[in-house]
């Protein structure tokens, strides 16, 4: 079957993806409103991984920067609850550099519950703020789209920062489509708040080292920027985080159904422990296959590389994709950059949208089944647990690739 006659499928059908796409947004505040708004039905804290970014700050304010990376004492003293004011049995660690507390730094003054719904918003505008500077043609049905996408609604209802990240990488598309190569460095930089998203870039612009070297001035000056910027106003926090790198680095705890990467897939297929949220990810074939994919894949960047002349157009999308792909803890809601790549391919290459509508389908639906599907085989204690987002997304992105090898002729 074409991608033309599967298209003509979908199209009629795209009101239903609408509504089942709002659906999550429902229940989420459904449960919110259920659990008192300060909590969810399930007693989990409102947006809860905003007060990892809370707390931090908060520690700033109190002239306490030295704890930031001291989780064992922070959770045993409770502090994480004396902010929340009731007996939430999570915690959140911060895991960013020093700098980024400094953001959160104007709201750890107020409340958490005033400083997550400030955030919210803060987020919101990100959000259609990205989206603006990709300049789709129709900016509205895109935000609409974007909306049923159920890693963007993760984001809102996990309180994470990842439209700060959207943001970012929309404001690196755009100076480089203007040929500022320096400047689009320079703002790629912000991303050494979460490092791990620089690394489809990084792999971009190694395989073109004169053509952006500038690009690279422009990242090595912002990462000194933020690290003088650590060193000089939070001197403790910047050397308890160097002392704490492995740590961080080595970090397992997130559940294994939130977590959406090759390597968390074969550690689920392979794996498994007796935890039941759980597998053992640092197994030798589970990171033998984990390199093989990650190898895989830009092997697959290197050859549209050279089939398309590389331009911005399709390297920008490769290199989200490789970002997410190859990082060992890619979570639900980190997909959401997806969006991003959408709008770039879909206004850049008009003659293959038949192939992009079916494409982004399928990365959709399984980005949309796939927590919950991996959480119910969790908790089922299924010895094998298959995490369905990892094969369809790889899919997608082997299918894209021929499709910008077959675009780029056509438009030359």
């Amino acid at each position: 079957m074409t991608y033309a006659a599967v298209a003509a499928w979908l199209r009629p059908r795209l009101g239903m993806g609408l509504v089942i796409g709002i659906t999550p947004w429902l229940a989420w505040i459904a449960s919110l409103a259920l659990g008192g708004w300060y909590k969810d039905a399930f007693d989990q804290l409102i947006t809860a991984d905003h007060l990892a970014f809370y707390h931090a700050a908060r520690l700033v304010r109190e002239g306490h920067e030295h704890r930031l990376y001291n989780y064992g004492e922070l959770n045993a003293t409770n502090y994480q609850r004396q902010l929340i004011g009731w007996e939430w049995d999570g915690f959140e660690a911060f895991r960013n550099p020093p700098f980024y507390a400094l953001l959160y730094w104007p709201t750890a003054g107020l409340s958490y519950y005033h400083s997550a719904v400030i955030w919210l918003v803060i987020g919101g505008v990100l959000w259609v703020g990205a989206i603006g500077l990709l300049r789709p043609a129709q900016p509205l049905r895109v935000w609409m789209w974007s909306l049923t996408f159920y890693p963007v609604c993760a984001v809102v209802g996990f309180g994470q920062n990842t439209f700060v990240s959207l943001a970012i990488m929309a404001g690196v598309y755009r100076l480089l489509q203007a040929e500022r190569k320096f400047a689009a460095g320079w703002v790629a930089g912000l991303l050494f708040f979460k490092p791990q998203l620089l690394l489809g870039f990084f792999v971009w612009w190694g395989m073109e080292p004169r053509r952006y070297a500038r690009t690279w001035g422009g990242v090595v000056l912002m990462g000194a920027t933020l690290a003088a910027l650590s060193a000089v106003v939070l001197p403790a926090a910047t050397r308890a985080f160097v002392h704490s790198l492995p740590e961080i680095a080595a970090f397992r705890g997130d559940p294994f159904w939130n977590k959406q990467s090759p390597r968390a897939f074969w550690a689920l297929l392979l794996a498994r422990t007796g935890d039941e949220h759980q597998a053992d990810d640092q197994a030798p074939l589970v990171l033998a296959l984990a390199g093989i994919c990650s190898l895989a894949a830009i092997a697959g960047a290197w050859w549209v590389k050279q089939r398309t002349g590389a331009p911005v157009a399709v390297m920008f999308p490769i290199a989200i994709f490789l970002s997410l792909w190859a990082s060992p803890h890619s979570l639900i809601y980190e997909w959401a950059l997806l969006v991003a790549a959408a709008i770039v391919v879909w206004d850049e290459f008009p003659s293959q949208r038949d192939a992009w509508l079916v494409l982004f389908a399928l990365a959709w639906i399984g980005l949309g089944i796939s927590t919950t599907l991996a959480a119910v085989q969790l908790r089922a204690q299924w010895p094998v647990v298959l995490q369905v987002a990892v094969p369809v997304i790889g899919l997608v992105g082997a299918l894209a690739a021929r499709e910008w090898v077959r675009a780029i002729p056509a438009q030359r």
